[in-house]
């Protein structure tokens, strides 16, 4: 059971800057709004972000639906999840990072619900807008104020300033050349809390004040503010002494009029003789507020102030001081979009890592040949338009895996994926399947069917073998992909639906359209985007990969331990011409994990087949005998076999050299001897 009493330590750059006690008997509310119990001015933060709170011996926090989440540990809580916390988690809200703890303290010196409003508005914030207190600025109602001088823009800004007004110096002597260096310097910083450090010491030294501080505000450019959101982020005095708060008459002033401001300040009403000389010692003679800017919208506002008769602001330092309030304003915007470039680069980063991820999942693709890599930048390519697309290879190459990948690599990759093999289904039932059927439009039609089509509707529709789809079905598809309008068999309404078609075939649509099978314009409105898949056969390289993967995918459904390959069945697998592609690959490691024995597959686990590769023919005659003996001296068998060898191997004669058992320099100077030339 944990302790009722905890609180939260405000982290910024690894040091402990705030301490916020927590109650048990009571729900702490942390967002960007005024409301919340602890205010955070963080951009990243929701308005109501999360809370914490203490029941049944366990401390809790709850997400509520914020926009960027909230992490515990750098845990991700869902939206409206209760998650517990224990001592000495992190829990980041935001840009915000805060430490849990549990127990009693052994100092409370910083809490800011045991603080006085003065106490606790001396208090610095941090990083950009998290709060350092849970109140406004502090409102005195014995004081008045009388305006000294006022501008809404400085004339060492303003563009086509009289040079001599462009010269002007602060009564200390500081000009435009020290503003120049306190604005490049406020370029190479990165926190806010540095930008108010500069500003600050940059302004005490400028002009005759003995204290000064930078409030802000939330940052957000498109949002309403208001004057009471208002929040510390640093402050300084000259020898040490107490800074004296922002009174809440003249940040309104300020608010509302967006100038700068110069004022006199007095106090009224009869005191004491005690309550006079201590008047005397801290009583502010004039104030000066300037607003922070940026694109006509007040971000914060710099206040300083002086108590001594010998010091004293006047009207060359409210200029100054409106000068280095607008060079902080765009210091402050620039940090911001940096922050939000950097979190929104990291999301994107992760998106696209999660993305990567989901392909590779759902595709399967295997592969590191510069065959493949062509083929995956074709798929990123395709998965950005719309069209149909055409996808062509021999059977067993993997023409599905290749749609879905372009599906989920595509801005449909939420919606669904239909599939159709048109060779499985008879040509009578191919067009129900495709487009559905009204109730009774054929017999054993017992109720209406929603075809492929309409449930891919938005979606992506996969139609593979569309080769073997009769003629009269396909006249009726060319016009639902031109016109993406069709009728249900039986039916008599119109259907209109959002499809992505993507065709495969294995055969040679150019031959069956010269032969009167395909539709020529059909062919040419598929073949928008063409993917041609390459044959096992002609990207050697990624046999061994593709083995290696499918024996570790059997291993662990069969629970079968092999170490791999021996060297002899590699060598088979490497010089097998795979008619069947990967498909027979697959097929073929399957067996040898269920049949084999010992810690490695051999070679004879292996079960290859005879067959020839598609479009292949055999190289005897078709009259010819099989058993017929043709008679060949060893030099005629030599060259035939190095020949195709070189040929199947794509003339990789490193390759080649090893598959016939000989070094490479032999083999070149039997390609010289025997002449042989690639064709």
């Amino acid at each position: 059971m944990q302790s009722e009493n905890a609180y939260l330590v405000l982290i910024q750059n690894g040091e402990q800057k705030e301490l916020y006690s927590l109650t048990s008997h009571a729900v702490t509310m942390l967002g960007r709004a005024a409301e919340n119990t602890i205010s955070l001015l963080d951009d990243r933060c929701s308005r109501f972000h999360a809370k914490i709170f203490f029941e049944e011996g366990q401390w809790y926090i709850q997400d509520l639906g914020s926009r960027n989440g909230t992490y515990v540990d750098e845990r991700l809580i869902s939206a409206q999840q209760i998650f517990p916390i224990q001592a000495g988690q992190h829990i980041q809200i935001g840009h915000t990072v805060f430490q849990f703890g549990c127990g009693e303290l052994g100092t409370t010196e910083i809490f800011p619900d045991q603080m006085g409003d003065e106490e606790t508005s001396k208090q610095p914030s941090g990083i950009f807008g998290v709060s350092a207190t849970l109140r406004g600025p502090k409102e005195d109602k014995s004081l008045s104020t009388e305006i000294l001088h006022q501008t809404g823009q400085t004339a060492i800004l303003k563009p086509g300033t009289d040079p001599k007004q462009a010269r002007i110096t602060t009564r200390t002597g500081f000009g435009p050349i020290e503003l120049c260096r306190l604005a490049y310097h406020l370029g190479k910083v990165e926190e806010v809390d540095q930008v108010a450090k500069l500003a600050i010491e940059g302004l005490l030294n400028a002009t005759g004040a003995e204290g000064a501080g930078l409030w802000l505000f939330p940052y957000n450019l498109n949002s309403t503010q208001n004057a009471s959101d208002i929040r510390l982020v640093a402050n300084a005095t000259l020898e040490n002494l107490q800074y004296n708060s922002i009174s809440e008459t003249i940040v309104r002033t300020v608010f509302e009029k967006k100038e700068a401001f110069l004022f006199h300040e007095s106090h009224k009403g009869s005191k004491s003789k005690e309550e006079t000389n201590l008047r005397d010692r801290n009583e502010i003679k004039n104030t000066m507020a300037a607003p922070i800017r940026f694109q006509n919208v007040i971000l914060g506002m710099l206040h300083l102030y002086t108590l001594s008769e010998s010091k004293y602001l006047d009207e060359s330092d409210l200029e100054y001081t409106l000068a280095v309030a607008d060079t902080v304003g765009v210091a402050l915007a620039h940090i911001n979009k940096q922050k939000e470039l950097a979190a929104n680069l990291h999301q994107a980063r992760k998106e696209n890592t999660t993305l990567r991820e989901m392909l590779q999942m759902s595709s399967e693709i295997i592969g590191q040949s510069s065959q493949m890599q062509t083929i995956h930048h074709l798929i990123s390519r395709a998965a950005e338009a719309k069209t149909s697309l055409l996808i062509r290879g021999e059977s067993g190459v993997g023409k599905e895996l290749i749609a879905r990948a372009v599906h989920f690599a595509s801005s449909r990759k939420s919606k669904p994926l239909i599939c159709l093999n048109c060779a499985a289904i008879s040509e009578s039932l191919l067009a129900s399947e495709l487009f559905g059927h009204e109730k009774g439009a054929f017999t054993g039609a017992t109720d209406r069917k929603i075809g492929k089509f309409e449930a891919a509707n938005t979606g992506t529709l996969f139609l593979d073998e569309i080769g073997e789809m009769s003629q009269s079905l396909q006249a009726k598809f060319l016009r639902v992909l031109e016109g993406s309008s069709f009728e249900r068999v039986g039916g008599n309404m119109t259907v209109t639906v959002d499809v992505r078609v993507i065709a495969a075939t294995n055969r040679d649509l150019e031959k069956e359209v010269a032969e009167g099978r395909f539709r020529h314009d059909l062919f040419f409105r598929l073949r928008v985007l063409e993917i041609i898949v390459p044959p096992l056969r002609k990207r050697v390289d990624d046999i061994p990969i593709l083995a290696d993967y499918f024996l570790e995918r059997f291993c662990k459904e069969t629970g079968r331990k092999y170490k791999g390959f021996d060297s002899s069945a590699m060598r088979v697998l490497m010089g097998y011409r795979w008619p069947g592609n990967i498909r027979e690959l697959k097929n073929v490691v399957e067996r040898a994990v269920v049949l084999g024995s010992g810690d490695y597959i051999q070679e004879q686990d292996l079960l290859l087949s005879s067959l020839n590769t598609t479009g292949e023919t055999d190289i005897r005659h078709e009259d010819e005998p099989r058993d017929v003996f043709i008679p060949l001296s060893l030099e005629d068998m030599e060259r035939n076999h190095i020949i195709r060898t070189l040929e199947h191997l794509q003339w990789n004669k490193s390759i080649a050299a090893k598959q016939l058992g000989i070094e490479r320099t032999t083999l070149d100077r039997k390609i010289k001897r025997y002449g042989l030339e690639r064709d």
